[in-house]
């Protein structure tokens, strides 16, 4: 109500900026529009104290950068966008859903031309979605095609005189592995190898449809540009400063001072303006918010009291707030985990899966898995009421596993005895030294299927499976890509996560809906510990108290990337 009677109030002062903005409009439109495609995405922004240390630009978020990708599709007599593609070092989620939005351009009947100057597969991947192609004659790329190393540290373990103990609920659940053996096993192999190959085949169909180049071409370690322009990938040679000072231009080339363009320029300024005056209405109405919040890295073993964000962690403490205030918060109507975890704690896996269920009692909450959601990434998966995906996410290793290390021999190569006094049945399993006995050794497998018999019925209750389908087919560990955890029902879709905000407008039955990121603050702490891991504060440090801000809403701490600033109404 206050909303509505604020907006007739200052009606005429709005019709006098609306008016502004179409005459604006009118001198600042054009028809081609520059993007760079960074080489990296954030989620999480910079507390003040770490923007004063490190006063580097930031990154924009993925969601934002989305948003802007579809945006441009609305903008009346765009006939072209140039992309200045960097390297990537974000995953093939993040890479998979900009090409579908590229592919989205195209579709509109925009041209899009894209320049890299190098990089690896997906710097290619990004480049094919591309009308036309452009690199330097002298770049060179670097693609490796899905495949695998991992270390195994079983050798060097038994030569150190440490024991591993590893107990897993099925053979595929092969954590342990690579601490306890030389080599994988032989079903571990057999269901890496089948990752890998639904990764190969992803990748052939992708590059076919945009560009119809042969993976077989990619499995050289270095390709020139000179090759890529004779096969017919690249369209032409030009040079970076040429792309980016000539994009005016026909084929980026400027032959002389009195050279007209051929294209009007749209500058991201004019991009927004547009936005804000098509979004203009006389009355001012309320839009349903739609919270995009990020579930990054492993989840930690944690039940402190300590509610502050942790970089690349799940924290319980920290996510049971957010969870409370979003379901608290009645102008936030729907909520999507951005999900990128490996897993972690069986024990803060469920407790926040309980805390997920409770928000999603109240409003709609769906997953979007970008890259993994395995082990407890996934098991929080299954709390929301839908999960999607990418083709490219990892996906599964539904199961438990526990680790022990034993340190006897290794005690004794240096004349290190401990001696076990006051211990009583089980007591072993806390201590490092020394085989255990076999009553703990039941013990730790009874654990370990508890723990996975748990997973498996928050996984059937979500996917209206049966305990023996999910053992015999998808349990134990396995791992998938998304697609064929899709084909096998376990997610409900892979589609782009513009497709997936499209889909919640029309579930909430709104003309727009208000797309908000809540990133965690990266503070002095973080930043401390990522430049020295092993280094801890206490809460008394001088770190700590910088970093000790009052306790803000999540709503409160919304950032948006400059270009998606006005855009975040889809």
């Amino acid at each position: 109500m206050f909303r509505i009677l604020f907006s007739l109030v200052f009606l005429p002062i709005r019709i006098l900026f609306q008016g502004f903005r179409i005459l604006s409009w009118i001198i600042r439109k054009g028809d081609h529009f520059y993007l760079e495609i960074p080489s990296s995405f954030s989620f999480d922004k910079k507390s003040f104290f770490v923007k004063l240390l490190v006063p580097k630009e930031e990154t924009p978020f993925l969601v934002d950068f989305l948003l802007g990708l579809k945006a441009l599709t609305k903008v009346p007599g765009l006939k072209k966008v140039s992309f200045h593609i960097s390297n990537p070092e974000y995953g093939f989620g993040e890479v998979w859903n900009i090409c579908e939005a590229i592919q989205t351009l195209n579709e509109k009947g925009i041209e899009t031309s894209g320049f890299c100057l190098g990089g690896g597969t997906k710097a290619l991947l990004l480049l094919s979605q591309c009308n036309y192609r452009y690199s330097s004659s002298a770049s060179e790329f670097f693609p490796i095609l899905p495949s695998a190393e991992p270390y195994f540290f079983g050798g060097a373990a038994k030569k150190f005189g440490v024991g591993v103990e590893a107990y897993a609920s099925g053979a595929f659940k092969s954590f342990g592995e690579t601490f306890q053996r030389t080599s994988f096993s032989a079903p571990a192999r057999k269901n890496l190898e089948a990752l890998l190959t639904d990764y190969k085949e992803l990748l052939s169909k992708g590059f076919k449809k945009s560009s119809n180049l042969d993976l077989k071409v990619l499995e050289e370690p270095i390709i020139s540009s000179e090759k890529l322009k004779k096969i017919g990938f690249i369209t032409d040679f030009v040079e970076e400063d040429e792309f980016e000072e000539n994009y005016l231009f026909e084929n980026y080339k400027k032959e002389k001072e009195t050279d007209k363009p051929k294209y009007r320029k749209l500058s991201p300024k004019g991009f927004r303006l547009y936005h804000k005056k098509s979004n203009f209405s006389l009355i001012s109405k309320s839009v349903p918010i739609v919270a995009v919040l990020p579930v990054q890295g492993n989840i930690l073993p944690d039940l402190g009291r300590e509610e502050d964000f942790r970089s690349r962690q799940v924290s319980f403490r920290y996510y049971q707030e957010i969870f409370k205030d979003l379901k608290e918060d009645p102008k936030v109507a729907a909520v999507v985990l951005e999900m990128n975890s490996p897993g972690g704690s069986a024990l803060v896996s469920e407790l926040l899966y309980r805390e997920i269920k409770k928000l999603a009692k109240e409003k709609p909450v769906i997953t979007y898995v970008l890259n993994v959601a395995a082990s407890g990434g996934y098991y929080l998966s299954c709390a929301t009421q839908k999960i999607h995906g990418t083709p490219y996410s990892i996906v599964g290793s539904i199961g438990a596993v526990m680790m022990r290390f034993e340190l006897k021999k290794l005690y004794d190569k240096f004349g290190v005895q401990k001696e076990r006094i006051g211990f009583y049945p089980n007591r072993d399993i806390l201590s490092e030294y020394g085989k255990l006995s076999p009553k703990s050794e039941q013990f730790l497998r009874k654990e370990v299927l508890r723990s996975r018999d748990l997973f498996y019925n928050r996984v059937i209750e979500s996917r209206k499976t049966s305990f023996q389908e999910l053992e015999k087919n998808y349990g134990e560990g396995r791992i998938f890509s998304g697609e064929t955890f899709r084909k096998s029902g376990f997610l409900d879709s892979c589609d782009s996560f513009l497709d997936i905000l499209q889909d919640l407008k029309q579930e909430l039955k709104s003309k727009k809906i208000d797309v908000r990121y809540l990133p965690g603050t990266y503070s002095w702490k973080d930043l401390v510990q990522d430049l020295k891991p092993g280094m801890q504060f206490s809460k008394f440090s001088f770190f700590s108290k910088l970093n000790a801000d009052k306790k803000q809403n999540p709503m409160e701490i919304l950032h948006l990337s400059e270009i998606a600033q006005e855009l975040s109404n889809i």
